[in-house]
């Protein structure tokens, strides 16, 4: 699975544009009303909207080799946030990964994750990171175990690893639904809750090009 593109809405889209073209340096095309933020080989689209309750989370991927880099440029650039004392943080050997956790425009929990299965991935040629494409969206539900089972039965989307009533993870290595409980706090934060507003995916899978728009419930659409 693939994460082409990811839609949020944010309060102030020049604020949140800036955010992503001055700090992490990514190419960003904007409108009065909306911008497109260049991840990789993914989009990031920011759509004005109202205040909603909760913060949403987004990973993108960067090659392994590129990790000490992406460290140390980005703690020149954001305050990165710990977990037992550590701004690395090391995932399961199931995940096989390494990342940095860090906060973006509106509070939304960004992260840079290397995985071991894109050590193949070249290296940046430049002063900061290469990023790769969205890697992981995080989405807050009320149902984790029926949404899990709406996504298998309707999209053939498999089951990456995690799985309980309040957190699951599908897809896999190339993107990842991070699917928790919407009162879940997300990790590794102490306060922060899952988005309660709008937010739509456009994933590649085995059953083609599809659009999920995701919240509470989950819907879905060929593309």
């Amino acid at each position: 699975m693939k994460i082409l593109s990811a839609s949020i809405t944010v309060q102030d889209v020049a604020a949140a544009a800036q955010f992503y073209r001055d700090v992490l340096l990514l190419p960003v095309e904007e409108s009065p009303d909306a911008a497109v933020v260049s991840v990789g080989s993914s989009r990031l689209v920011l759509d004005a909207g109202g205040k909603f309750d909760g913060v949403h989370h987004l990973a993108f991927g960067i090659p392994p080799s590129d990790f000490e880099l992406a460290h140390e440029w980005l703690g020149r650039r954001v305050p990165l946030l710990r977990s037992g004392g550590s701004e690395v943080i090391a995932g399961t050997e199931e995940w096989g990964s390494r990342s940095l956790y860090f906060q973006g425009p509106e509070g939304i929990i960004l992260e840079f994750i290397a995985r071991d299965a894109d050590a193949a991935a070249a290296s940046s040629t430049g002063p900061n990171p290469r990023m790769l494409s969205i890697s992981e969206v995080g989405i807050g539900v009320a149902d984790v175990l029926d949404t899990v089972a709406t996504l298998s039965r309707e999209l053939a989307i498999p089951l990456f690893f995690d799985l309980s009533g309040t957190f699951a993870s599908m897809g896999s290595h190339d993107g990842l639904l991070v699917i928790v409980h919407e009162d879940r706090i997300w990790f590794p934060t102490d306060a922060s809750r899952p988005a309660r507003g709008p937010l739509a995916v456009d994933i590649e899978s085995a059953k083609g090009n599809v659009q999920l728009e995701l919240g509470p419930a989950v819907s879905a659409a060929g593309r």
